[in-house]
């Protein structure tokens, strides 16, 4: 969970509550960390359980962001911490700017200015 938390600080988002396991500090049961004043991302840690929290690296999340200069800073801060670049950063033929990575657990992150319709 500490390359996560990194990773998701690098892009700016902000911790509002960790809770985690009391018999296990290292397992983290839920955490929400926001986006500006409406975004956000809620996240665990892997259950073990054979549940479906029991897998990890199956997630694609598009993080918006508010200006083309902001996804080349993340872009680079992304490289620096060690993440596989899927798409390097490009802009789009529909507009706005992006690239594409895995974190360290396998989940696919779009990082973009384009805001969608």
């Amino acid at each position: 969970m500490a390359a996560t938390t990194a990773m998701l600080i690098t892009l700016g988002f902000v911790e509002r509550v960790t809770v985690r396991d009391e018999d296990d500090p290292s397992l983290v049961l839920h955490a929400e960390y926001a986006l500006g004043e409406t975004g956000g991302v809620m996240i665990g840690s892997v259950r073990h359980d054979g549940s479906a929290l029991d897998s990890v690296g199956g997630a694609a999340i598009y993080v918006v962001v508010p200006t083309e200069r902001e996804v080349d800073r993340l872009y680079r801060e992304i490289r620096e911490l060690g993440h596989a670049i899927v798409r390097p950063v490009a802009t789009q033929s529909h507009g706005g700017r992006e690239f594409a990575f895995r974190d360290h657990d396998g989940n696919s992150w779009g990082v973009g200015s384009y805001r969608g319709v």
